[in-house]
């Protein structure tokens, strides 16, 4: 049996991104194990027959002898689990597991960077002198032997390629996590409501004070429209806002704030239009979803959303950190019924024929076919 070993940042993101992949693995005869900060998901992962081992990654954190202690505990770790292949997600885990995977040296590895994170969307200080550091070692790490890259839009592929991260023959697009178009069903909207929702973590880099701004100015023509934010504050990522920050818009009327939830289906079915104001992407999972729901989307002109968002066909791209031109397109669309539900409709032939779990998994499945007979 082919021992598969995921290391990801936390339990929640794994379960959200990555769930299906491994309980398709499993089912095609991999013994799975995954290594990530373990919180009220470890149930969710044990009772799937998955081996959990616990982590001390965090992603915030620089401290170079925390970061030599996490990459022995995760040289530790894979002499225990005896990977054939570590799949690796997100950029930490690529960092600390590829050179855990070297030392180790028994397993062809699969780096998954999804998006490039806050390290290469910010703007802040901090992050502007990891850059080229992070770069540096990415370079290094992805042209690595036995290393397979899976990237999730064609924009970060060529660039990847095009800066010699990684060679053309090793690696490959997967449109993200995928979609199950049976939870996440076509249902027409209610046509008497004027709902918009963002389903985000609640970040400075995911556009969510563009999203405030833009209600303000959407609700001085449509003073009945409901800007819905949906997702919860993230206090181990630099560019979360606090509850504080978040119940302050509410307080004002900008939005309204229905933190982390899980019945995203249903509240997709209550809205009428989905934004997401990121100012980058890998590929997001609640645009795909939104498609699959058949729902018009306004979304910024970025890598990812580019990916899902073909503008004028299944939905409208502005440019970003532009509150005043995301305004402008959600107030068109809830101005225009009939445009709505033509982008809803062909949002939802994208997610049938691009985006469908199914597709994910083979596609994901053959790379490991791959990698394995190397």
């Amino acid at each position: 049996m082919t021992n598969l070993h995921f290391v990801v940042n936390e339990d929640w993101a794994f379960i959200s991104h990555f769930y299906e992949r491994a309980v398709a693995a499993e089912s095609a005869g991999y013994n799975v194990g995954i290594s990530a900060h373990l919180g009220d998901k470890r149930n969710i992962l044990e009772n799937a027959g998955f081996t959990v081992y616990p982590h001390h990654i965090s992603r915030s954190g620089t401290n170079p002898f925390i970061e030599i202690r996490n990459l022995f505990a995760m040289v530790r770790v894979f002499r225990t689990s005896k990977p054939d292949i570590i799949h690796l997600i997100a950029l930490k885990p690529i960092v600390i597991g590829a050179i855990a995977a070297r030392i180790y040296g028994k397993a062809q590895v699969v780096c998954a960077p999804i998006g490039m994170g806050y390290l290469f969307s910010s703007r802040d200080r901090k992050a502007r002198f990891l850059q080229p550091i992070i770069r540096f070692m990415l370079r290094r790490i992805l042209n690595l032997r036995n290393t397979h890259v899976i990237i999730e839009n064609e924009e970060d592929c060529s660039s990847l390629i095009a800066g010699r991260f990684v060679k053309a023959a090793n690696i490959q697009v997967i449109k993200g996590a995928g979609v199950d178009l049976n939870s996440y069903r076509a249902t027409p909207e209610n046509l008497e409501t004027q709902v918009v929702a963002m389903f985000a973590r609640v970040l400075r880099d995911k556009g969510v004070l563009d999203f405030v701004a833009a209600a303000n100015i959407v609700h001085t023509q449509f003073p009945k429209a409901v800007f819905q934010l949906i997702g919860d504050c993230d206090p181990g990522n630099p560019t979360s806002f606090s509850e504080h920050e978040v119940r302050s818009w509410e307080s004002a009327g900008s939005i309204t704030w229905l933190g982390y939830r899980t019945d995203v289906p249903a509240l997709l079915a209550s809205s009428n239009i989905v934004c997401l104001p990121s100012y980058r992407e890998g590929l997001p999972k609640t645009l795909i979803e939104a498609c699959a729901a058949q729902r018009a989307i306004v979304a910024t002109d970025v890598p990812g959303c580019r990916e899902v968002v073909n503008h004028g066909l299944n939905g409208l791209l502005v440019p970003v950190r532009n509150p005043e031109l995301l305004a402008a397109a959600i107030s068109q669309l809830l101005s225009d019924p009939v445009q709505r539900t033509t982008f809803a409709k062909n949002g939802r032939l994208r997610a049938e024929n691009e985006f469908a779990s199914p597709i994910v998994i083979e596609q994901t499945l053959a790379v490991y076919k791959k990698v394995m007979r190397k």
